[in-house]
C-alpha cells in the first residue's frame, strides 16, 4: 500500500505546473478547432445569423471550391494532432497562419478584440514557446 502511495506521488511529480497548463490549454484549442471545423460543413451558414457582408464573404470562399474546404480541413487535422499531442510542432506550423486569420475576421468583420481567436493566438504562442527548441535550429546559421 505505501508502495502504490509513493509511486503515485512520484508519478504526479514528474509533472511540472507548466506542463498541466500545456495539456489543459492544447486540449482546449484542439477541441475549439475541431468544433470550428464543423462551421458551413455540418453546421450551415444560414443557420449561424450572421451579418451579410460576412455571409457573402464566407459563401465566396466556400464558393472557391478548395479554400475554405482546406481551411477546414486544417482545423480538424490540427485538433486532432493537438488533443491527441501527435507532432503538435508541426502542428502548429500549419495552425498559425489559420489562427491569425481567425483573429484577423474577428477584429476586422466582427469589431472583436477580445474573442476566442485572440485565445487561440495567446495559446498558440505559448506553445511555439513550449516547443522552442524544435523551432531554434531553424534560425541557426550553417
Amino acid at each position: 500500500m505505501n508502495t502504490a502511495v509513493l509511486n503515485n506521488k512520484i508519478i504526479l511529480k514528474k509533472y511540472s505546473i507548466l506542463d498541466t497548463v500545456e495539456l489543459v490549454l492544447r486540449v482546449w484549442m484542439g477541441q475549439l478547432l475541431i468544433r470550428n471545423s464543423g462551421v458551413g460543413t455540418i453546421t450551415p451558414l444560414e443557420s449561424l445569423g450572421m451579418p451579410d457582408h460576412i455571409y457573402t464573404i464566407m459563401k465566396g470562399m466556400w464558393d472557391t471550391g478548395f479554400m475554405m474546404h482546406l481551411v477546414k480541413l486544417t482545423e480538424l487535422i490540427g485538433g486532432i494532432m493537438l488533443i491527441s499531442n501527435f507532432f503538435v510542432p508541426i502542428a502548429l506550423l500549419a495552425l498559425i497562419p489559420v489562427v491569425i486569420n481567425i483573429y484577423g475576421v474577428h477584429i476586422f468583420l466582427f469589431n472583436g478584440y477580445i474573442t476566442s481567436g485572440l485565445y487561440m493566438l495567446l495559446i498558440c504562442g505559448f506553445l511555439v514557446y513550449r516547443h522552442r527548441d524544435v523551432y531554434l535550429p531553424l534560425f541557426k546559421r550553417k
